[in-house]
């Protein structure tokens, strides 16, 4: 069975504990991780671009030159697309870049992806790290001395641990997120994971499937068909 290193508030290895069976077994195919990636990525989008067609462009629809006679070639109005300030042919249009995924793929890719980091060793717990103020001076210090300093580090934090959110948010390629927020790219995108003792907890729940993220993606999804 796979296991965890555990740091304590001084940045030392304290043991390890025991992965999560779900998460040390995910071995999706790399073909669900990437399609669940692309929606993941795709859903993000605000699809708000948008040009004028010819017929939304302003001006006159009047033929700007006869057609024969001048030598020179043919034109319509000033609106066609070939004209400065003409319509734009086949511009975008606002549209929602939405794509449904079964919430098995999406669990299944989010337990490889994390499961990745865990073979690699690069999945850790800080465990009694209690922060009376934000002190990101020290929190960097404490990166040094684990060995994550200037990794790109997803820090993953529980609502009890904000004054560490506070402390990490404007260190460089450290990533800080709760656990609901984080998702399959966030873990892709990382070097290295590190979650706190709640967030943990948080985490765990997750991938068994039996945190209330699960429950509202049970209910959004209870017309897709299963994976």
């Amino acid at each position: 069975m796979a296991e965890i290193k555990i740091f304590n508030a001084s940045g030392q290895a304290a043991g390890t504990l025991e992965a999560p069976e779900k998460l040390s077994s995910a071995n999706a195919k790399m073909a669900l991780v990437h399609q669940v990636a692309v929606a993941e990525l795709a859903g993000r989008r605000q699809g708000t671009a948008s040009t004028l067609r010819r017929d939304e462009v302003a001006g006159s629809g009047v033929k700007i030159r006869r057609q024969k006679g001048t030598g020179r070639s043919r034109q319509g109005d000033k609106r066609v697309p070939h004209m400065r300030g003409g319509g734009v042919v086949h511009g975008p249009k606002p549209r929602d870049y939405h794509q449904d995924t079964p919430r098995k793929m999406r669990q299944a890719a989010f337990r490889t992806a994390l499961n990745s980091r865990l073979q690699n060793d690069v999945l850790f717990v800080l465990d009694g790290l209690e922060m009376a103020a934000p002190k990101t001076k020290e929190f960097v210090a404490l990166l040094g001395t684990m060995e994550l300093a200037g990794k790109k580090l997803l820090l993953l934090t529980s609502a009890a641990d904000a004054n560490l959110r506070l402390s990490a948010r404007n260190i460089p390629r450290v990533q800080v997120q709760s656990v609901e927020q984080t998702g399959l790219t966030d873990v892709l995108r990382s070097e290295a994971v590190l979650c706190t003792r709640g967030a943990w907890d948080e985490l765990s729940a997750r991938v068994a499937g039996t945190n209330s993220r699960d429950t509202d993606d049970a209910a959004n999804d209870s017309t897709e068909v299963a994976a």
